[in-house]
């Protein structure tokens, strides 16, 4: 008994040497904060062969927010490839903005289903989280800008580069 008691508190005593009492303001501040997107907006449906606007209000509490990354789902085909749009200067601390992605004017396009997955990174790896904005094709009018977007409106943070086409023409469907 007198072993097993001794053994115990050998362990217990060994353990609590090991034991690190950490300043998590040291954590945070070696970590830092995820950056945050603060606001987003896009139409859902826009006709084929214009540009879908995708506008954001992003943020860091750190200032280092490093790229904004796109990836563009498309029911019945699978993922894009991924889209990454830099940030420099001041806009690491807090942009607001839009991305933009052209369209194909295929009429074929009205039968597709889109997605697109938008979330922003910081040079500590952190990332914000991620938002799903849905995109069809119709023969629609062009959506106003509301008030609360105009801002963004006048600030084209870049361009995806991904280029879309129809399901059917990419299956060969005619």
């Amino acid at each position: 008994m007198r072993i097993f008691f001794a053994l115990v508190l050998t362990v217990l005593i060994y353990s609590c040497s090991e034991l690190k009492i950490q300043d998590y303001d040291q954590v945070f501040q070696d970590k830092g904060q995820p950056p945050v997107i603060v606001g987003y907006y896009a139409p859902e449906v826009i006709r084929p062969g214009t540009t879908w606007k995708i506008y954001l209000r992003i943020e860091d509490k750190d200032g280092d927010m490093e790229y904004i990354g796109t990836i563009l789902l498309q029911e019945g085909f699978g993922y894009y490839a991924t889209d990454y749009i830099r940030l420099e200067g001041k806009d690491r601390k807090e942009v607001a903005g839009y991305v933009s992605l052209r369209t194909p004017s295929d009429v074929k396009l009205t039968s597709d289903k889109l997605s697109m997955e938008i979330l922003v990174r910081d040079r500590q790896g952190n990332q914000s989280e991620t938002v799903q904005l849905p995109l069809t094709f119709a023969y629609v009018k062009q959506a106003e800008i509301s008030p609360e977007w105009q801002v963004s409106a006048k600030r084209r943070l870049g361009v995806l580069v991904t280029r879309i086409r129809s399901t059917e023409s990419m299956t060969g469907g005619s």
